[in-house]
């Protein structure tokens, strides 16, 4: 399999991008990114693009691809629906659809967020975006929703109030992942249940924790 992999310098596409890496059926991986993801491996290429929705001139670079795994996602905090869409359901949709123009038997995985069945304004986008996800005609397709994540070793989340959470819950977050695992992943469960999606072997198209934590063990 040969993989498209999106955000792969934050917390949870690095923790994918390690495990697409260790995975013997996955061939090639292509990163995509606004700046470089800091790993070299003989399976990795990397593809800068300071604007993303500014991908027409690199288009016969994402051609043979099988799969995408989407963990590229900014924070809603201060933004209003309209810049918040862009970023997250016009940015995604725009790629999605492009790379199965590009790749017809593409399969794809997003990763979205526990509580976007919720009311709250950053839920009602990414909860449009994972249906608009769903009506496409992927080979395989399927969106993760982790909630409480424990970052692998040497990974961190740029998010500063998320990271000081990690940072003070560390010495429990282990027991937290064995006793709440509808609350709690790892992740490098929740790279293994993205590229199950990918593969075809996951048994749903949302995926919650508990799910992520089966799929993804």
């Amino acid at each position: 399999m040969k993989l498209i992999i999106f955000g792969a310098t934050g917390m949870v596409g690095s923790g994918t991008l390690r495990e697409a890496l260790l995975d013997p059926d996955v061939e090639a991986v292509l990163s995509v990114s606004r700046r470089p993801c800091g790993v070299q491996h003989a399976k990795l290429q990397e593809l800068l693009l300071p604007d993303l929705f500014d991908f027409a001139s690199v288009e016969p670079q994402l051609r043979g691809y099988d799969a995408c795994v989407w963990c590229l996602g900014v924070s809603s905090v201060g933004m209003d629906e309209a810049a918040y869409a862009r970023g997250t359901e016009e940015l995604t949709l725009v790629w999605a659809r492009a790379l199965l123009r590009l790749n017809p038997e593409l399969s794809f995985c997003y990763c979205s967020a526990a509580g976007a069945d919720g009311r709250a304004m950053w839920a009602r986008v990414r909860r449009r975006l994972e249906d608009a996800l769903k009506a496409l005609p992927f080979r395989h397709a399927g969106c993760v929703r982790p909630a409480m994540i424990q970052p692998g070793p040497g990974i961190s989340s740029r998010v500063k109030l998320y990271q000081t959470f990690i940072n003070l819950g560390r010495p429990v977050f282990p027991l937290l992942a064995r006793s709440f695992p509808a609350f709690c992943t790892t992740s490098e469960r929740l790279g293994r249940a993205m590229l199950r999606v990918v593969q075809g072997r996951a048994d749903r198209f949302i995926l919650e924790s508990i799910d992520i934590n089966r799929v993804g063990a």
